[in-house]
């Protein structure tokens, strides 16, 4: 008996518009509103990392800097074309965010870091109104402000085609003032983020769902 393989594609999928839509594919972080990451989570997609967008939220990283002290990134998603990312240079935590490569939003300590254990953790509270508003950002060591600003206006779907990293910053970098990977020197014990409930109504919701579905189809 032949079989006829050039008559149809017996792997070929033409739901085309349902491949594109997040909401119809399993998921390992829905419903899930904290997470812990250890080092060696790296390359995770953005869809299974996550969510921070359009909410308030808390990144807290927990770290060891040798003497000496120790750069290098300690958490970070998207890329060039937009991300965040939260990392250490010349001994001081700075958090920046890409709004698509347009804006950069960019907090430094003003406490640089001793070396031993250290709690690095950002605030980032939600303005809410709608979709891809602005938020107000703390950044803290050790429970110390030692740092504050905002962003004025942020990505409300996807950030791209890049990842999820801890403790580097893989693929094109999230700022343009580290060459990648940039990996942190010190050593990562965790980095844990917890998300407040979702203040978006049942139509934000809905055009959140309907951009991350045209993202899915423009990057696959």
């Amino acid at each position: 008996m032949k079989t006829m393989l050039g008559r149809f594609t017996p792997f070929s999928d033409d739901r085309f518009s349902e491949r594109g839509d997040p909401s119809l594919r399993p998921s390992l972080i829905a419903g899930r509103t904290e997470f812990t990451y250890y080092p060696g989570s790296n390359r995770i997609p953005e869809s299974s990392a996550a969510n921070t967008k359009n909410v308030s939220h808390t990144i807290t990283a927990t770290i060891e800097v040798p003497q000496g002290g120790a750069d290098g990134v300690l958490v970070a998603e998207g890329g060039a074309a937009g991300g965040y990312t939260l990392y250490i240079k010349d001994g001081k935590p700075i958090y920046e965010y890409n709004f698509f490569a347009h804006e950069r939003y960019k907090v430094v300590s003003s406490v640089t870091l001793s070396p031993g254990p250290a709690v690095v953790r950002v605030d980032i509270k939600y303005d809410g109104g709608g979709v891809g508003k602005g938020e107000g950002i703390s950044l803290y060591i050790n429970d110390k402000k030692v740092g504050d600003g905002r962003i004025d206006k942020s990505v409300p779907s996807r950030f791209g085609a890049e990842n999820f990293d801890v403790g580097m910053d893989t693929g094109s970098p999230v700022s343009d003032t580290y060459e990648p990977p940039f990996a942190y020197a010190g050593s990562i014990k965790k980095v844990t983020i917890a998300l407040q409930p979702s203040v978006l109504g049942g139509s934000d919701q809905k055009t959140v769902r309907d951009m991350e579905k045209k993202a899915a189809l423009i990057i696959e």
